[in-house]
C-alpha cells in the first residue's frame, strides 16, 4: 500500500510533476515540493515549512502546496512568453500600462469575467486590439493573457503559428482542431499577415472559430491587427469566422500614440470610431 509520503502519493497530489525534497525552514526536515526549472530563482525555498510547523504557523499544508504549484505555473508561463520574444519584456505586461482608459476597462472586465466563469460553461469573451504599428497592441494582448494563462491551457502566437502554416491544406482543419481543442486562453498576434492563400486562410479561421464555439469550457480570445475594423477583418478571415469572432471580440485600441516616435495617429482613432458598432462605443 502506498504510504502518505511515498513518491506515488505525492505525484498523485501534484499531478505527477517532478518533486524534490526541500528542508523545512524551522526544523530542517525534508518537505516534498515541485521541482523548479534549472536556472530559475530558488528564493521560494526559504519559505517552505513541514506540515507540523506550517500548522503551528497557521499555514494549511494543502494551501502551501497549491501555492507552490501556482508559482511553478507562473514561471512556466514566463518562460513561454520569453520564447515568443526574449527581449520585449512581455512577461511583465499589465493592464495598468494600457494608455486608453476605456480599453483598460474592457480588458479588466474580460479578465474578471473569465476568472469568475463556471469552468463547465461555454463562456466566450475577447477583444480585438486594432491600430497602427507601435502603439502597444502586442503588449496589451499579453497584459490580458498574462493575467489568465498561468494554470490554464493557453496558446499565443503569430497568425501563421496559430493557423498551422506548416501543415498542408488537406490536413488543415484537423490540425487546427487538434491545436485549439482544450485551449482556454487564445492570443493571436498580427492578424492580417498570414502567408496562406486566401481560401486556405479562411478555412483555417473557420476551423478555429468552430473549435472555440464548441468548447465546453470558458474561452477568451485576444487578437491584434492593423486591419481597420470588422469589414476588413471579415475580408481577411472570411464571413463565417467573422460572424462568430465579432460576437466575442469587440474592437478596441490600447491608444493612438506611437511609443517609439511620440506621433499621435488621429486618423486611426477616427477610423476605429467609424468601424465600431454603437454598443462597442458605449462600453
Amino acid at each position: 500500500m502506498t504510504g502518505p509520503s511515498s513518491p506515488n502519493s505525492i505525484g498523485a497530489i501534484l499531478g505527477r510533476v517532478t518533486t524534490i525534497d526541500v528542508p523545512c525552514r524551522d526544523c530542517g526536515s525534508p518537505v516534498s515540493r515541485p521541482a523548479q526549472l534549472s536556472g530559475r530563482p530558488d528564493s521560494w525555498r526559504d519559505a517552505v515549512r513541514c506540515p507540523a510547523h506550517a500548522a503551528a504557523a497557521g499555514v494549511d499544508a494543502a494551501s502551501a502546496r497549491a501555492a507552490s504549484v501556482r508559482d511553478r505555473d507562473s514561471q512556466t508561463w514566463i518562460d513561454t512568453v520569453r520564447a515568443f520574444d526574449a527581449v520585449a519584456g512581455y512577461e511583465l505586461a499589465s493592464v495598468d500600462e494600457i494608455d486608453s482608459t476605456k480599453t483598460s476597462t474592457i480588458c479588466r472586465r474580460l479578465i474578471d469575467t473569465h476568472t469568475a466563469a463556471d469552468p463547465n460553461t461555454g463562456h466566450r469573451g475577447g477583444v480585438a486590439l486594432i491600430g497602427p504599428t507601435g502603439i502597444g497592441k502586442t503588449r496589451a494582448l499579453f497584459a490580458v493573457v498574462n493575467a489568465l494563462a498561468p494554470g490554464r491551457r493557453a496558446l499565443v502566437g503569430s497568425e501563421d503559428t496559430v493557423l498551422a502554416v506548416d501543415v498542408p491544406p488537406w490536413e488543415l482543419a484537423a490540425a487546427i482542431t487538434a491545436r485549439i481543442t482544450g485551449v482556454e486562453v487564445l492570443g493571436i498576434d498580427d492578424v492580417g499577415v498570414s502567408l496562406r492563400r486566401p481560401d486556405e486562410r479562411m478555412l483555417a479561421w473557420k476551423a478555429l472559430a468552430d473549435v472555440v464555439a464548441r468548447a465546453p469550457h470558458p474561452v477568451t480570445v485576444v487578437l491584434t491587427t492593423n486591419l481597420q475594423g470588422w469589414t476588413a477583418l471579415t475580408d481577411w478571415v472570411g464571413a463565417q469566422a467573422a460572424s462568430r469572432l465579432s460576437g466575442w471580440t469587440p474592437l478596441a485600441s490600447p491608444g493612438w500614440t506611437d511609443r517609439r516616435t511620440g506621433r499621435t495617429h488621429e486618423q486611426w482613432r477616427q477610423d476605429l470610431l467609424a468601424a465600431q458598432r454603437p454598443e462597442e462605443r458605449n462600453r
